[in-house]
């Protein structure tokens, strides 16, 4: 991210992209159109419930023909969940059954697939494989994104779309003198003085609402009534929430 001369970044998503490994259980060899050359997914079948669970390991996705198995449905699933609770599993269910439907909603890592001719569209299947692989790797990033801010020396603060803070890590707390659950909930205008609320309010949230990094002087302030000057950044992110970084002066 690079800070412009006006106190401002533009905000640039990663690009990074990487293979995907799908394991493939299935009749014969496999559904036709899904082992298409790919550059980003690699595809590995097997034919057997044993073959199928050993495979787990080493792969970011299952994909699953519900016609392959004999045994009960319900049952192969919790034993695909008690040894991978977030393997990203895509059921092909040609029959559209209201239990495997009902399944798959329950469980965030789940899709399922239907067909009125009895065939798959490979394509199709692609785009759902990459679609929850990439679910995954985002919410495993965020999560350890969210540990590195919480340890993080800089005080900084989450606020949700609504203007309530969402999460403040142990930094913020500590400048703040409050406690996290006291803080989690309250409009972020708590900690500002009534000028800079006007001003953070005026250009600050603007400005980072349109993808640019703000910076600059507030007066903050604890819960006690203290005061103090601190510098502050300001980001948006996609969905209209805000991140505050304070750096007491």
């Amino acid at each position: 991210m690079t800070i412009l001369p006006t106190d401002a970044a533009v905000l640039e998503p990663s690009t990074v992209r990487s293979t995907s490994r799908a394991l493939v259980f299935a009749e014969n060899e496999g559904l036709e159109g899904v082992d298409s050359d790919s550059d980003c997914l690699e595809i590995r079948t097997v034919t057997s419930t044993a073959a199928a669970l050993d495979g787990l390991d080493d792969v970011d996705c299952l994909v699953w023909d519900l016609a392959v198995l004999e045994g009960s449905v319900p049952a192969f699933f919790e034993r695909v969940r008690t040894q991978h609770a977030t393997l990203p599993v895509v059921m092909i269910d040609r029959e559209r059954s209201p239990s495997v439907l009902e399944a798959a909603a329950d469980d965030r890592w789940a899709d399922v697939i239907g067909s009125d001719d009895g065939d798959i569209d490979g394509e199709r299947l692609r785009f759902r494989i990459s679609l929850l692989v990439e679910r995954r790797r985002l919410t495993g990033l965020a999560d350890r994104a969210l540990v590195g801010i919480e340890l993080a020396a800089d005080p900084i603060a989450i606020v949700d779309p609504d203007g309530q803070f969402e999460f403040a890590n142990r930094s913020f707390v500590a400048l703040f003198e409050t406690g996290s659950d006291d803080l989690v909930g309250q409009p972020w205008q708590t900690v500002f003085g009534t000028e800079t609320v006007d001003r953070l309010e005026a250009t600050a949230i603007p400005t980072a609402i349109d993808g640019w990094r703000w910076r600059g002087t507030c007066h903050c302030r604890q819960p006690t009534g203290e005061t103090f000057s601190a510098s502050v950044r300001l980001d948006g992110l996609e969905d209209g929430s805000l991140v505050f970084v304070v750096d007491p002066q």
